[in-house]
């Protein structure tokens, strides 16, 4: 029998994660679990001088392992902070990447702060989190997808087919650097 998948779905706010992690539980008949939801319930975060509330990464490890235990199906996992769970903890690291003026109008109808706007588009411009992902799991378990121009169910169907090893979804092709700066 094989392992069960643990497919963790990141990316800068507003790049898609809810819409492609809803349309791919669907598909593969996984169980969706909302990493935000289990920060909130779990109440392991505390807030910073901004507000912005922040969590430490052994507990949202911890805490996650036990929210899946006993868990035997396949779980795609949505949330900003997903490509933080330990390399043994999931078997698949997407990566949703838009273009930064794209962003920018998506992360404004959701009425961000100018700062807080500012700093989304700037990591999704020097791809920080996909810079993360691989350090912590390593360039074998990265997909990233290109979400600025695609209808969901499309973005689904690239890493379907990036599963059954019929397309490459490589981490490092998406460059948004030359547009931002």
């Amino acid at each position: 029998m094989p392992e069960r998948q643990i497919i963790a779905v990141t990316g800068t706010p507003g790049v898609g994660k809810s819409s492609f992690t809803r349309e791919l539980a669907k598909k593969l008949n996984a169980k969706l679990l909302d990493l935000n939801k289990v920060i909130e319930e779990s109440k392991i975060y505390s807030s910073d001088e901004n507000g912005t509330k922040v969590t430490a990464t052994e507990d949202l490890r911890k805490e996650f392992k036990q929210v899946i235990s006993g868990e035997s199906q396949d779980i795609v996992v949505d949330g900003l902070l997903s490509h933080l769970l330990a390399p043994n903890q999931v078997t698949h690291v997407v990566v949703l990447r838009t273009n930064p003026e794209v962003l920018r109008e998506r992360l404004s109808s959701r009425e961000y702060h100018n700062e807080k706007l500012e700093d989304n588009l700037e990591a999704e411009a020097l791809g920080v989190i996909l810079s993360e992902a691989i350090g912590i799991h390593g360039v074998e378990k990265i997909y990233e997808i290109d979400t600025t121009d695609k209808p969901t169910s499309e973005s689904v169907k690239l890493f379907e087919k990036a599963l059954k090893d019929e397309l490459p979804l490589e981490p490092g092709d998406i460059d948004w650097l030359e547009e931002f700066f």
